[in-house]
């Protein structure tokens, strides 16, 4: 960055100040003089003679706490976060501010130590805090964000509470997956009824949660008890249709252990109907026919003519090997074609386009819950 335009930043910088006690007295609820600086300063990331021309421009005016916020935030920026936490720290410690400007500096020292590691100061900081609606909602997202790091649970749970509270916007699926969360430690501990109970709560809050149906089929198979296990699997598959490829073999399972086989099939026919948008089902139920010593290729040809996949060719391919006079080269095929799935994407999260090979019920990239689903490949 040019000398020139560092220097053009300090009169910006205490314009910016002088504009801030201007506006003190404007309504509440306007954009902030802060948050206008922020983001402007945002897009500029200036270099180390910028900042010192906006610090020497904070120091010429103590008074001005909003442009020594936005600073602050710059230091935390650019990574300087022992100089961010001692502004900010200076800052707060000052008697003359005003609430809400205080309660500002507090959320911006709690980022910084966030940002720094110090989870239990930025705890500490944030648990008593009160302020307007939107500085409350601000600093129990950062608690929430910090309970979630720490995986402490049973706290994210009661912080969700209060953040759905003062927003008055629902957060039950987020509230439905610390319960799936607490239900999994439970289980690690043997508690398989507070496990149960869990799932159920969970359940409660967001009822489509696939995950505690997942989970509370497993619990049920685990236990043998087959109708109950049954039930959840296809209540997962109701909730959530592009799960059916992690159902369907658990049903399987289940129908077979229950001595039920005739079952499967309805539930594979059921949802052929349902699903009528996907290839998944019929390829499911092809392989049962198979299995059952049927001959699928009409039944089958109809549905992967109309709806292709690799999957479905492979197993085209392998009906196809498996006939007497059948030449080589389609054995040849199918394990080329079968290795090329085996590289596939059986993942992907729709909010940041990460493709994990197993499935998460956060997304490690952009920590969006319920944004990972499975992937339905197609021709």
């Amino acid at each position: 960055m040019p000398d020139s335009f560092a220097w053009l930043l300090l009169p910006f910088g205490m314009a910016l100040g002088w504009a801030w006690a201007r506006r003190r007295g404007a309504v509440e609820g306007a954009p902030s003089s802060r948050e206008a600086a922020a983001a402007g300063l945002g897009s500029l990331d200036p270099d180390d003679q910028a900042v010192a021309a906006l610090s020497h421009a904070a120091d010429a005016d103590p008074a001005a706490a909003e442009l020594q916020l936005t600073l602050g935030a710059l230091f935390r920026k650019r990574g300087e976060i022992d100089r961010a936490i001692r502004l900010h720290e200076t800052l707060l410690a000052r008697s003359d501010l005003p609430r809400q400007v205080a309660d500002a500096a507090r959320i911006e020292l709690a980022q910084d130590y966030l940002k720094a590691g110090l989870l239990d100061r930025a705890e500490t900081l944030l648990q008593g805090m009160e302020g307007s609606s939107a500085q409350l909602a601000g600093a129990l997202e950062l608690l929430l964000d910090l309970y979630e790091q720490a995986r402490d649970w049973p706290q994210a749970l009661e912080v969700a509470r209060r953040l759905q509270a003062v927003r008055g916007q629902s957060l039950a699926p987020r509230l439905a997956q610390y319960c799936c969360e607490m239900a999994e430690s439970a289980q690690q501990q043997k508690d398989l009824a507070g496990a149960a109970r869990l799932l159920q709560q969970a359940l409660e809050y967001n009822p489509e949660c696939v995950r505690a149906s997942l989970a509370q089929a497993a619990l049920a198979e685990a236990a043998k008890d087959w109708p109950a296990a049954i039930k959840a699997y296809w209540r997962a598959m109701q909730q959530d249709g592009r799960f059916f490829a992690e159902v369907a073999p658990a049903l399987e399972r289940c129908y077979r252990e229950a001595g039920d086989r005739q079952g499967y099939n309805q539930f594979l026919a059921e949802a052929e109907t349902a699903l009528n948008q996907s290839a998944t089902p019929a390829l499911f139920r092809a392989r049962w026919l198979r299995a059952q010593q049927q001959d699928v290729r009409a039944y089958f040809g109809e549905h992967l003519a109309r709806k292709p996949s690799r999957q479905g060719m492979l197993l085209w391919l392998e009906l196809a090997a498996g006939e007497p006079d059948a030449p080589a080269w389609l054995g040849t095929m199918a394990e080329s074609l079968k290795k090329s799935l085996q590289a596939r994407p059986r993942y992907a999260c729709g909010s940041c386009g990460l493709q994990p090979s197993m499935l998460f019920w956060q997304c490690p990239r952009c920590k969006r819950w319920e944004s990972v689903a499975p992937v339905e490949e197609t021709l």
